[in-house]
């Protein structure tokens, strides 16, 4: 009965965090409060929405998970942004955006900017 009532707590505290998350309010700090599980929670419901927009994204949710985790190590500054942005970034730096009728080199170029986009260029082409 214990173990019931945890699920059903950890799924509640969970849709809430996926709901908060969805607002734009959520950051990469409250990101890394969560469990492990949350987290990867958090990045399927973001790829989740972006299918609703017409936007598939086929790498999994636990390599999103090292890719943030690994980001948030390095550059703790980049805590304070918006998760959703962050995780964006991510996808498309790693041409992993999908929607129809958007180049992805072109939306990389667009969304990262000339020097952001040479760089992760050449880092792709490794």
């Amino acid at each position: 009965m214990k173990s019931v009532r945890l699920a059903v707590i950890t799924g509640l505290l969970l849709s809430a965090v996926i709901a908060y998350a969805a607002q734009g309010a959520f950051t990469g700090s409250d990101y890394l409060k969560l469990s492990g599980a949350q987290r990867a929670g958090v990045v399927k419901e973001y790829k989740a929405l972006a299918k609703q927009e017409g936007v598939t994204i086929k790498k999994d949710d636990i390599f999103y998970c090292k890719k943030l985790d690994s980001l948030y190590a390095k550059h703790p500054d980049m805590q304070k942004e918006n998760f959703k942005n962050v995780l964006k970034t991510l996808v498309i730096m790693e041409y992993d955006w999908s929607q129809k009728g958007v180049d992805k080199d072109a939306l990389a170029k667009q969304w990262l900017g000339d020097a952001v986009y040479k760089a992760n260029k050449t880092r792709v082409s490794k």
